[in-house]
C-alpha cells in the first residue's frame, strides 16, 4: 500500500476583491497566472521569487468570464478570454512584461455564451479554438498577413461547453516532417457527446465513426493526454464520472479504455505535462482528485488537492511499504531548517517517509508546482 502524506501549500494569491474565481492559469514558464471572475475583469500577476506583484488588470468584457487562455510565448504575450456576454478577447501586453495590455483582436459572432477557448500547439501557428452555447465551434486563426480569420462549425444540440486540440506529432517537434501536420480537435457538449474534429483545408469535419454514447449528463471538460503517440482523450460529465479514450490509429474507431467513478460532478481536466498524472477538478470548492495510470493500462487514485494542500492516497501502483509515522497535518513537530529533530524515526521509517516525499515531490513537478 502507499504511504499516506500531506504536502504543503506553496503559495496563494490574493483575491478577495474579484468575487467568484472561474479559472486560474500559468503561462508556459509558470512565471505568470491569469485568473478570470465574475466581476468580468482578469488580474494577471508576476509570481516569480515566490512574490505576488500585479501585472494588469484587463477590463474589456460586459459579463463573467470563463475561461483565460495563454499563447505560446512565441507569439509574444497574448492571452484570451472568453465570457458569458458572447465575446472572445485576444489581449496582447505592450511592451512585453510591462503590465500595459491592449485589445489585440476580439470576435463577437457567437450568440451565446462562448464558454472555453483554448490556443493550439505553436506548431500549427497562432490559431485559438472557442466553444459557444450555440452549438458551434470557432477557430480564430492568424494570417501570414497579420490578420484574423474565423471559421465555425456546428459541434454538439444545445450547447458545447469543452474544447481541447491534439498535441503536434513529434515529427512535427523535432522537423522532421516537412508536410503539415494535421489538425484535430476533441470537444463536449450539453448533448452528453464527446466529438473529434479534423481539419482539412481550414475546413473541419467530424471524424468518423463517432465515440459512442457512454455519458448520461453534460460533458463539461476534455483533455488530449500530451505524450502518446497513441490518441488518448478525458472526457468528464456532469454525471459524476471520467472516461479515457484511445485510439490505436488515425481511422481507426475509438475505444473506451477505462471509466472512472469520481463520485462528484466534473469541471474541469488537466494531464500534467509527461502525460502520467491525470488531475480532475470536481464541485464548487476547487477540489481535485489525481490519478495515475498503471502499466496494465488502470488508472488509480493517488492524490487529493484542497486548499490545505496534496495529500497522497493509498495506492497498488506505487506500492510503498507501510504508513509513515506523523503523516497527518499538524501531527509531527515544528523543526527549523538545519536543525536536527530531538528523536530519530526508525531506519525503515525514514526511508518510507523519504519516498513517499520524493512520490509527493514529483507528483507537484509534473504540474509545474
Amino acid at each position: 500500500m502507499a504511504a499516506s502524506g500531506v504536502g504543503q501549500m506553496v503559495g496563494s494569491l490574493e483575491t478577495g476583491a474579484m468575487g467568484l474565481l472561474h479559472d486560474a492559469q500559468l503561462d508556459y514558464y509558470g512565471k505568470r497566472v491569469a485568473a478570470a471572475a465574475q466581476n468580468n475583469t482578469v488580474a494577471v500577476w508576476d509570481i516569480t521569487d515566490g512574490q505576488q506583484r500585479p501585472a494588469g488588470t484587463l477590463s474589456g468584457h460586459e459579463g463573467p468570464i470563463w475561461k483565460v487562455a495563454w499563447a505560446h510565448p512565441k507569439f509574444g504575450s497574448l492571452l484570451a478570454t472568453s465570457s458569458y456576454d458572447m465575446k472572445i478577447i485576444v489581449w496582447k501586453e505592450v511592451p512585453a512584461m510591462s503590465g500595459h495590455w491592449q485589445i489585440a483582436y476580439m470576435d463577437s459572432s457567437h450568440s451565446a455564451s462562448v464558454n472555453d477557448v483554448q490556443f493550439c500547439p505553436w506548431e500549427f501557428g497562432l490559431r485559438l479554438a472557442c466553444a459557444s452555447s450555440d452549438g458551434s465551434v470557432s477557430v480564430l486563426t492568424y494570417g501570414a498577413d497579420q490578420q484574423w480569420y474565423r471559421t465555425s462549425f456546428q459541434a454538439h444540440a444545445g450547447g458545447a461547453n469543452t474544447v481541447s486540440w491534439m498535441p503536434a506529432p513529434k515529427s512535427a517537434r523535432n522537423g522532421s516532417d516537412i508536410s503539415a501536420p494535421v489538425m484535430r480537435l476533441v470537444t463536449g457538449g450539453c448533448d452528453a457527446a464527446v466529438s473529434i474534429w479534423k481539419c482539412d483545408a481550414e475546413n473541419w469535419t467530424q471524424e468518423m465513426p463517432p465515440l459512442p454514447p457512454v455519458h448520461s449528463d453534460w460533458v463539461r471538460a476534455v483533455a488530449w493526454r500530451p505524450d502518446s503517440e497513441a490518441s488518448v482523450v478525458a472526457s468528464g460529465s456532469w454525471d459524476k464520472t471520467v472516461v479515457i479514450w484511445t485510439q490505436e490509429m488515425e481511422g481507426q474507431p475509438w475505444r473506451q479504455a477505462c471509466k472512472l467513478d469520481i463520485g462528484s460532478k466534473v469541471e474541469s481536466l488537466s494531464w500534467s505535462v509527461t502525460g502520467g498524472l491525470l488531475a480532475v477538478s470536481v464541485g464548487s470548492e476547487g477540489d481535485a482528485v489525481l490519478f495515475k495510470e498503471g502499466q496494465d493500462g488502470r488508472y488509480e487514485k493517488v492524490g487529493e488537492v484542497a486548499e490545505s494542500g496534496y495529500t497522497e492516497v493509498a495506492s497498488s501502483i506505487f506500492g510503498f511499504g507501510g504508513p509513515v509515522p506523523n503523516a497527518v497535518a499538524g501531527s509531527a513537530p515544528a523543526v527549523e531548517f538545519g536543525q536536527a529533530p530531538a528523536t530519530q524515526p526508525p531506519p525503515a521509517q525514514a526511508e518510507a517517509a523519504a519516498e513517499a516525499a520524493q512520490q509527493q515531490q514529483s507528483v507537484m513537478d509534473a504540474f509545474g508546482m
